[in-house]
């Protein structure tokens, strides 16, 4: 049987800062960029962390073999490199969205422990296309019930966020390692336009001749 986790991601923006000027630097507006109008979305999706089988879609970096979780000794280290589709269905024949990039490893000497971070891509044909959600934090994966990792931020429509992401355990296949795991996410963001019309509005860009010179 596969893992199946349940998960719930939670996006809120962060607040805009003032910062002193410098010369490498701008004060940024809360106002002008739109804070007060923050967009909510509301998104689900499967993930497929596949180590076995013909669409392998996660890679061992440093060790061979499936991940026994129970063998703690033996897990500490090792890291793991993923490019794992997102759907919409369980099936990995499904609509994809897009996919989660990055790497987790075993943190700890003692626990399956994990630390992770990916993001995830959208790749769908829609306003979330070549956005991304970043996801950095301990991953305790034989805990019960439902644990937490931390989203801390986003590009494109997705930018300045920050969160949490809430999973749970169903299955896991500790033969081959694979894994399923249902996310429903909730986002707040502000609009791309917005943040693009602020930032380039205020910063002057460089010309071609400073470009060549770095």
């Amino acid at each position: 049987m596969l893992l199946n986790q349940y998960s719930l991601l939670s996006i809120l923006l962060s607040e805009a800062r003032l910062i002193s000027s410098h010369p490498f630097s701008i004060k940024l507006s809360a106002k002008a960029m739109a804070l007060k109008n923050e967009k909510l979305t509301h998104l689900h999706f499967y993930y497929h962390n596949l180590l076995a089988g013909p669409n392998v879609t996660a890679l061992h970096l440093n060790a061979k073999g499936p991940l026994h979780l129970n063998d703690t000794a033996g897990l500490f280290g090792r890291l793991t490199m993923m490019d794992s589709p997102l759907t919409l269905e369980p099936e990995l024949s499904s609509t994809t969205v897009g996919s989660a990039r990055g790497l987790y490893g075993v943190a700890s000497r003692t626990d399956a422990d994990f630390v992770e971070l990916f993001n995830f891509v959208f790749t769908a044909d829609d306003e979330y296309r070549g956005s991304t959600v970043t996801v950095l934090g301990r991953n305790p994966i034989l805990a019960a019930g439902i644990r937490e990792m931390p989203v801390v931020g986003g590009t494109g429509v997705f930018g300045f966020a920050r969160g949490k992401v809430h999973l749970k355990t169903h299955s896991y296949n500790a033969t081959i390692g694979n894994a399923l795991v249902y996310y429903i996410t909730q986002k707040k963001f502000i609009s791309r336009e917005a943040h693009n019309r602020l930032l380039w509005g205020k910063l002057k860009k460089p010309n071609s001749r400073q470009l060549e010179k770095g």
